[in-house]
């Protein structure tokens, strides 16, 4: 190569170089670096649980968009949509902004029930790029808007992140019938994520009604569980795979609120959405249920008798009471909750749970304390309110008394003003 040829390829390489630092793409590592696991969630907010309650899981950093086009699931606790429009808004508002963005904050990519048409290629090509090049993982969950659609819903085979898929689509096809007939069954009981749940614990009808879409698994993946029906015998249900640079694909063809809809509600269901999440970002996922169930419940638990309390002392505090002793006190809970977190994503599960029942004796207390305040932040208020009763009970007995009981009162009348016949006194 001639010198000037030389010299114009180094400049074209360090130019590159310094393109990929300014414009490149993340590096392959964990988006979080205080240990939680970001998870996008994209798709239908009022049918995300789990995911809705894994909120108080201190392991995840949660972010949803509404990105569905499905009648009334338009609507979300957090982001409501009356009309498409809106929907369109809410994925430019919500979305990550970039590429690098996304994988600066995310670890896991959901996509339940997302309409393809709402989430817009170009955010379905960073989506793709996510996984495909930073090894972030992706979950895609059943509903009439993912995997093939159903009810002339646009499919997602064709598209940079069916590829990434391991199952291929069958287009509009939705699995609702035979009522009770559609029996979910699990086919490998020693895989890392299935081994972690209590499937065989469940009574004899647990899912025997897994409404789904159907597909069909591609060379090189595994499936995990199929479901059984009177008309045929093995459709995917439960299908993974890892792609060549680690990232892990998972797709489930149900949809992902099915467990709720059981009866009884399967209370399990937090910690499958949990412990998918675990699986997807690579780390090893708790095998001690019973525990790490406990855990997870008095974690919810914690964060739901928190809220409420801020809520009372709020309301005491507009009353004129004195809530500073309160406050400092919830500071001291507080700081026994933040001491747990190493212990849980240590997995020293034992530990973290002990602490949380010692702030869950610390909470009791201070609920003691706090309702005792607002009598005495309402005493007034209850006296007001005895004496307008009471007083308005007087005026209206006086009232009465003088009105229906002193016949003074009344004038007598020898006729009356309908018939105008006399009357006999």
């Amino acid at each position: 190569m001639r010198p000037a040829n030389r010299s114009i390829a180094a400049a074209l390489f360090v130019c590159a170089l310094l393109a990929l630092q300014l414009f490149g793409q993340a590096p392959d590592c964990a988006a979080l670096e205080d240990g939680r696991i970001g998870v996008l969630y994209v798709g239908c907010i009022a049918r995300s649980r789990p995911f809705w309650e894994m909120r108080n899981d201190p392991l995840f950093s949660l972010t949803f968009v509404q990105a569905t086009l499905r009648d009334w699931a338009g609507w979300g606790p957090i982001q409501q949509a009356e009309g498409e429009s809106q929907v369109y808004r809410i994925v430019r508002l919500y979305m990550p902004r970039s590429y690098r963005d996304l994988c600066s904050r995310f670890d896991v990519i959901v996509l339940s029930n997302a309409n393809r048409e709402a989430v817009g290629p170009k955010n379905i090509e960073m989506l793709a790029a996510g996984v495909r090049d930073a090894g972030m993982g992706l979950f895609m969950a059943g509903g009439w808007e993912t995997f093939g659609g159903a009810f002339a819903r646009p499919p997602w085979g064709d598209t940079s992140v069916g590829e990434l898929l391991p199952t291929i689509d069958v287009p509009d096809t939705w699995v609702q019938y035979p009522n009770f007939g559609l029996r979910l069954v699990i086919d490998e009981w020693e895989h890392e994520f299935i081994s972690s749940l209590p499937w065989k614990r469940e009574n004899a009808y647990f899912m025997t009604d897994f409404h789904h879409n159907l597909v069909r698994t591609k060379e090189g993946s595994q499936t995990l569980a199929h479901v059984e029906g009177s008309s045929y015998g093995n459709d995917p249900a439960m299908v993974t795979w890892d792609l060549q640079n680690g990232a892990r694909v998972f797709a489930y063809t149900g949809e992902i609120y099915f467990f709720n809809r059981m009866n009884p509600v399967w209370t399990y269901y937090i910690d499958f959405g949990s412990n998918l999440m675990i699986y997807l970002d690579n780390r090893p996922v708790p095998q001690d249920i019973d525990l790490v169930h406990a855990l997870r419940f008095k974690m919810s638990e914690i964060a739901i008798r928190k809220s409420l309390l801020l809520s009372l002392l709020e309301f005491c505090d507009r009353f004129g009471a004195n809530t500073g002793k309160f406050v400092e006190a919830m500071d001291e809970i507080d700081q026994v909750i933040l001491d747990a977190r190493p212990q849980y994503f240590e997995l020293r599960f034992e530990e973290a749970l002990e602490s949380y029942r010692n702030a869950g004796e610390m909470l009791a207390d201070l609920e003691i304390k706090a309702l005792e305040l607002k009598d005495k932040a309402l005493f007034w208020i209850y006296v007001i309110e005895w004496l307008a009763v009471t007083g308005t009970a007087m005026v209206c007995g006086l009232v009465l008394w003088s009105v229906m009981v002193r016949r003074k009162l009344y004038r007598e009348v020898r006729m009356t003003r309908l018939t105008d016949r006399p009357l006999d006194v």
